[in-house]
């Protein structure tokens, strides 16, 4: 890997929840850097169309648990991926998600910067209800609920 060309890391496992301990997949967030940046609840079945999507430079593990974004979008397509995981986890409807997507997918540069920096602000102060707000501001901005 070339000095110049930038990297993200997405590991997913899996988390027991509920009452009733029903397990649900998690997807990491590492930065280049190797920090984690971010977590949620999410398909991998969702991060795998998005990327197939917009067409991205992955390189995956060997047992599949983790995406390794490659290339000079990665920083752009990570900042992507971290907005449609905090919608997605706090969407119950699966029927919504494709919108979400295609929202996400067409969103601008500085439109991408704010969401991102609005989604790691809150959940950094408020964690995962303060992740929860932003994504209803974002579906109802866009007009998807």
């Amino acid at each position: 890997m070339e000095a110049s060309e930038k990297r993200a890391i997405l590991r997913f496992s899996t988390r027991r929840v509920g009452k009733q301990r029903r397990p649900v997949e998690v997807v990491h967030f590492y930065s280049s850097y190797g920090v984690k940046d971010f977590h949620a609840y999410c398909e991998r079945g969702v991060i795998s169309s998005f990327l197939e999507r917009v067409n991205a430079d992955v390189r995956r593990g060997r047992k599949g648990g983790t995406i390794y974004l490659e290339g000079d979008r990665a920083d752009d397509l990570f900042r992507r991926l971290i907005i449609l995981a905090a919608c997605r986890q706090c969407t119950r409807s699966q029927a919504k998600i494709p919108e979400i997507a295609e929202k996400v997918a067409s969103l601008g540069e500085v439109a991408t910067l704010f969401w991102y920096s609005r989604v790691l602000e809150e959940y950094e102060k408020r964690g995962f209800w303060g992740v929860c707000r932003v994504a209803r501001a974002f579906r109802v901005l866009y007009r998807i609920d």
